[in-house]
């Protein structure tokens, strides 16, 4: 699931300047060979910055990486936090050059690159990274959802701005809202947060007993509840 079909072997190895939380730098380094993925490019960059935003205002402990490439977004992701990431890729040279990269930046336990697609994994994940072509998202927007934790955020980019509203109306046709956008020279990268159910409730508490009488309804947090009222 690469972006591009690549046919040029980048012998220059990029080094990634990450922005940790304490901010700290921490160098990545990258060498796509055949795959895509230098660093360089502005869709990346666009991911990195965001991985670097989220990272600071949460802790993610599984990402996933589809269309994977160098597997630069899933090595910066494991810099940046998160326990275990899965980096996947239909393409298998890519896939061997990603194993490479992880195993440079000394990530092979934290990291596993996996030749194939969305339905070589029954995992749910806290991240869903996906820097491939616009049409490509679209594609498998269901399947990208699916991978989410019921609280999981998605970043998307590869997307040109003339096309971010197809991105923004499919993932809320899915129940996702948008969460963050970054843009730079005509490109954008684009999260997304589940919707979760918030319910306000009202409970009623029998002066005569301990008994609570609950709503009919199955999904409701202790800190939602906003007041009691004695039965009449």
């Amino acid at each position: 699931m690469s972006r591009i079909p690549v046919f040029e072997y980048h012998t220059k190895v990029s080094t990634i300047k990450l922005e940790l939380q304490n901010g700290e730098v921490k160098l990545i380094e990258i060498n796509p060979g055949w795959a895509f993925g230098t660093g360089s490019h502005i869709t990346t960059k666009l991911c990195i910055k965001a991985l670097e935003e989220i990272f600071k205002e949460r802790k993610l402990e599984k990402v996933l990486d589809v269309g994977c490439g160098s597997g630069v977004l899933a090595i910066c992701a494991a810099a940046l936090g998160a326990s275990t990431a899965l980096a996947i890729d239909i393409d298998a040279t890519s896939v061997g050059e990603a194993r490479i990269n992880v195993n440079k930046n000394g990530f092979s336990s934290n990291i596993e690159v996996l030749c194939g697609s969305l339905e070589n994994t029954n995992h749910s994940f806290d991240l869903v990274i996906a820097n491939i072509l616009i049409d490509s998202i679209l594609l498998i927007s269901d399947e990208l959802k699916s991978k989410l934790k019921s609280d999981g955020l998605l970043l998307v980019s590869g997307i040109r701005d003339t096309r971010k509203d197809e991105v923004i109306q499919r993932f809320r046709e899915l129940g996702l809202s948008l969460d963050k956008e970054l843009c730079n020279e005509g490109w954008v990268a684009l999260s997304f947060k589940t919707h979760q159910q918030t319910a306000f409730f009202v409970y009623r508490k029998c002066p005569t007993s301990n008994l609570i009488r609950l709503p009919q309804t199955c999904e409701w947090n202790m800190g939602q509840i906003q007041s009691f009222e004695p039965c009449t």
